[in-house]
């Protein structure tokens, strides 16, 4: 079956291309010809230009304007630098059509739309993206398949009364998070399965092209933050020092929060992490795949039930730990971790067997 996917690919966020990466690889490995969409969503094209213009002409005011160059000075320091990592990435790593608008190309007999936030409406400047919902010419034999699509209540609440019109297009539907599933069965009265982000889908071996060695002789923990409370500025480099100090004989904390590795990168500093500090679903999920000690703080703000979600559906809920306990490094019994997770496989794998 010749299969398209739709998602976050050109994000210049780690687990956004290594989800895309996932998926497309493990849906290659069950036989089907897949291609990723080349979907150039206008929102997320202007979000990661080095400077945007309509963005800074969006900010109100000169004190608005002003606001939006400090919050952005060191991305537009990095930003060339990020994308030529992620433009690598993609040119090396995912099978892309030619780029396209709506117009999305009709010549896939399936087309999955996943995983990742795609109706999480902050991802996309407060508003739905209706190729995110299959509201886009295709084949009168084609399927529209949503995969693990993620997004956060209040953006699931903000479309409650839009949202059977929205969902009406997909031949069969399933998200990420089980509270997010249920919401959307009750807003459409449809089915809404629960499945795993495609990075999950598999164990480690998946990554392997992907691993360099540099990392494998230091000694470090790894940091990954992706949002943070502003009064907490600088918590998790601190609370990873706090487990160096204990680990010792020269361990180093390194902070990938910057987004300034090469996507090979993150995933090899994951794999060879003497342990692992996040704020981040994908920092949770990575650490897993290669069984790394971590802790995940929650924030506690609507966007780590993502990462609370899946801890506790792991039987892992013990590595949340709140942001005024010390840490110290303690050892993990993945034997668990690895059993539930094999039963969230195997759901997830009967819902593509039957639908892609």
């Amino acid at each position: 079956m010749k299969v398209g996917i739709l998602t976050f690919h050109r994000a210049h966020n780690y687990g956004a291309v290594l989800q895309c990466y996932a998926l497309q690889e493990i849906l290659k490995r069950r036989g089907h010809d897949v291609r990723i969409i080349d979907y150039r969503q206008p929102w997320i094209e202007e979000f990661y230009k080095v400077f945007s213009r309509k963005l800074f002409s969006d900010a109100d005011g000169i004190a608005g304007k002003a606001a939006y160059v400090r919050k952005n000075l060191k991305k537009f320091l990095l930003a060339p630098h990020r994308s030529r990592n992620f433009s690598s990435f993609r040119l090396n790593f995912l099978e892309l059509t030619l780029p396209c608008g709506n117009d999305v190309p009709q010549d896939f007999d399936c087309y999955v739309i996943g995983s990742d936030q795609l109706w999480s409406l902050h991802c996309l400047g407060g508003e739905t993206d209706d190729v995110y919902f299959g509201k886009f010419h295709h084949g009168a034999g084609s399927r529209v398949i949503g995969y693990a699509v993620s997004a956060d209540m209040k953006s699931i609440e903000a479309v409650e009364a839009e949202l059977p019109f929205l969902v009406s297009g997909f031949d069969a539907l399933s998200m990420r998070e089980k509270e997010v599933a249920e919401r959307v069965s009750s807003y459409t009265g449809r089915p809404c399965e629960v499945c795993v982000d495609p990075t999950l889908l598999t164990d480690s071996s998946i990554w392997t092209p992907l691993i360099n060695e540099r990392w494998k002789r230091r000694k470090y923990v790894l940091v990954y933050e992706v949002r943070r409370k502003d009064e907490d500025k600088g918590l998790l480099i601190r609370k990873a020092e706090q487990i160096a100090s204990h680990i010792g004989d020269g361990c180093e904390v390194i902070d990938l929060s910057r987004v300034d590795r090469s996507v090979t990168d993150f995933v090899s500093l994951f794999r060879y992490a003497e342990y692992v500090v996040t704020t981040s679903f994908h920092g949770c999920v990575f650490s897993i795949l290669f069984e790394r000690p971590f802790y995940a703080l929650p924030l506690w703000n609507g966007y780590d039930l993502r990462y609370r979600e899946l801890l506790d559906s792991l039987g892992a809920s013990d590595r949340l730990v709140e942001r005024y306990n010390p840490m110290t490094p303690s050892p993990m019994d993945y034997s668990v971790i690895r059993t539930s997770l094999e039963a969230l496989r195997r759901k997830s794998f009967a819902f593509i067997e039957e639908w892609i």
